[in-house]
C-alpha cells in the first residue's frame, strides 16, 4: 500500500514539476519582449529599450537569450552599452509578454530619449503607461507603493505605436 501511495505521488510531482517547466507561449496577439532598464545608480533616473524579435516566441526562449548576454554573447538581442565618464550604472533584464507595438530603438545611442513611461511587469505580462512627465510618472508609482523591479519610470526613446 505504501509503494501505491509513493508512486502516486510521485506521478503529480512529476506531472506537476513537467507543467510547471513548460515554455509559456504567446497568445496570437502578445510578443515576447525583454526589457532592459538602465538605472543611473543613485538616483531615480532610469531608461528602458524593449527589444522584440518573431524569432523568440516564448518566455523559455526569452530567459534563454538573456542568460547568454548576460555571459557578453547575445544570439539575438545584440546591444552595446555605452558607459557615460563619471556615471555608474545597472542594468537589469526581465521577459515578458506583452500586446503593445513600439518602434524600433535608437542603437547609436545619440538620440536623447524623449518619452517617458511607467513599465509594470506583473504575472510575466507587460503593461507601459505613458506618463507627461518623469516627475508625475513618480509621483504615480510612488501612490501605488514606491519603485521596483517590476514597477518604475523610465524614459525612452522607443514610442508606443
Amino acid at each position: 500500500m505504501k509503494k501505491g501511495i509513493s508512486g502516486a505521488l510521485a506521478a503529480v510531482i512529476v506531472t506537476g514539476l513537467a507543467a510547471f517547466f513548460q515554455p509559456v507561449l504567446a497568445e496570437e496577439d502578445e510578443k515576447v519582449y525583454l526589457v532592459a532598464r538602465f538605472d543611473l545608480d543613485g538616483t531615480t533616473y532610469n531608461q528602458v529599450v524593449f527589444f522584440q524579435d518573431d524569432v523568440i516566441t516564448d518566455l523559455k526562449s526569452c530567459k534563454r537569450e538573456m542568460m547568454y548576454g548576460r555571459n557578453g554573447k547575445w544570439q539575438v538581442y545584440s546591444h552595446i552599452t555605452n558607459a557615460v565618464r563619471g556615471f555608474t550604472y545597472s542594468l537589469s533584464y526581465t521577459c515578458a509578454l506583452g500586446r503593445q507595438d513600439f518602434s524600433g530603438w535608437d542603437k547609436s545611442g545619440q538620440i536623447n530619449p524623449t518619452h517617458t513611461y511607467e513599465v509594470v511587469v506583473r504575472d510575466q505580462s507587460l503593461q507601459v503607461i505613458p506618463r507627461n512627465s518623469y516627475s508625475a510618472c513618480l509621483k504615480k508609482v510612488r501612490s501605488a507603493g514606491g519603485e521596483t523591479a517590476k514597477r518604475y519610470c523610465a524614459r525612452s526613446t522607443q514610442t508606443i505605436q
